[in-house]
């Protein structure tokens, strides 16, 4: 049954639904689409208690307004649009609860590109090939949102409990992180000249204005590969691969990218680094960072692993929406630079694991990573997500 809840008023830039994508088709040319911070989409229906996969109305750059048709729950998430409601400024990364006749109103970004509107119970939209994503170019699923269009809900209104709400105690610092994004090589990285390679190590990169959620070109000193030509035979190429077109500047596949490319795919965006930038507006500057994934993983454990009032229920949550990271990571040498002696973050094992934490390990046999959350000295939780 479907909830009317949302009116838009005003129109945004460019807002679309999206939930996680579509799983499963790409070897039928079909993009993943979906949110392109993951992070923000997955954490604001985590804290409605929607499931984590629950659709979202994404907005990129702000200046969007609502009229809300019917009592709800609402968190908004990703770049801080200066929301308000009826004017008054509205917190972000927390449930709030809206009234039939209240405003909604996005203004311009202040930090980062998407913004996230996540609704209790999630978005009611037809699936097309088993996703609510829009993808805009292909006219394909979800919705492009014009003034007057309205959003409903999945069910009746039913307040989530306000305990929930202040689940986070540390946001996302995606905006104001100085860490380096981090890479892995992709096939074609030795075409590369040393120079270049050299390049990549030590330049800032700026993000152009040449950007979409196709892809994106970045601006920084030419790279050159050996033999002058970056052209290969057509192969596989996903969100995260970063090309290098004939002009010599970097090119970003994100989510409505095509899934198959002619130019050399020289790195790949470890899945995080992937919605950090995701987040950058043209004109963003970002030194890039070659790690095996090992680095990364650490990064994800010190953004997520704290949380108000560990209880066994939110930190399993946490665990599986961390976990969700890894198995939808896509590297083209999966895991390949593991070694039982690297299989560590944050101990040994899960027993290891202190109280209020989220720790993570590798095992080999079979390859998995094991997710651990522990509530209480006597109250431990733990999630395998096999890499095969």
């Amino acid at each position: 049954m479907k909830y009317e809840v949302l009116k838009l008023t005003n129109q945004p830039i460019f807002s679309t639904i999206q939930d996680e994508g579509r799983i499963g088709y790409e070897q039928y040319g079909v993009p993943n689409s979906g949110a392109g911070d993951k992070v923000s989409y997955r954490l604001g229906n985590l804290l409605l208690g929607n499931n984590i996969s629950s659709a979202s109305i994404e907005i990129l750059y702000g200046n969007a307004s609502f009229e809300c048709i019917n009592e709800t729950q609402i968190c908004i998430t990703g770049s801080d649009m200066q929301p308000k409601v009826n004017g008054i400024p509205l917190k972000m990364w927390q449930v709030v609860n809206v009234y039939k006749g209240d405003k909604i109103d996005l203004y311009s970004s202040i930090n980062g590109l998407r913004s996230y509107i996540a609704i209790q119970k999630g978005i009611e939209i037809n699936e097309i090939l088993d996703s609510k994503s829009t993808h805009s170019l292909f006219k394909l699923g979800g919705m492009k949102l014009k003034i007057g269009d309205i959003i409903s809900a999945t069910s009746i209104n039913k307040k989530y409990p306000l305990d929930r709400i202040n689940l986070l105690n540390k946001i996302p610092n995606f905006f104001e992180d100085q860490d380096p994004l981090y890479v892995t090589r992709g096939p074609e990285y030795n075409l590369l000249n040393e120079k270049s390679k050299k390049v990549i190590e030590n330049q800032k990169f700026k993000l152009s204005n040449r950007m979409s959620r196709t892809g994106a070109q970045v601006e920084g000193n030419k790279l050159q590969v050996k033999n002058g030509k970056s052209d290969i035979i057509s192969d596989g190429v996903s969100a995260g691969t970063i090309q290098l077109p004939k002009d010599g500047n970097m090119y970003v596949l994100l989510e409505d990218s095509q899934r198959i490319g002619g130019y050399a795919r020289i790195l790949n965006f470890d899945i995080l680094s992937l919605n950090r930038f995701s987040q950058l507006k043209p004109g963003d500057e970002f030194k890039l960072k070659q790690s095996t994934s090992l680095t990364s993983w650490v990064w994800r454990k010190n953004q997520c692993n704290k949380v108000n009032n560990p209880t066994s229920q939110n930190l399993s949550e946490l665990a599986n929406y961390i976990g969700g990271h890894f198995q939808a990571e896509r590297l083209y040498n999966p895991y390949k630079n593991f070694h039982p002696e690297y299989g560590v973050v944050g101990g040994t094992n899960s027993s290891s694991c202190n109280k209020g934490e989220i720790c993570l390990h590798f095992e080999t046999s079979p390859a998995s990573i094991v997710v651990s959350a522990k509530a209480d000295d006597n109250d431990l939780s733990v999630t395998k997500i096999l890499l095969n």
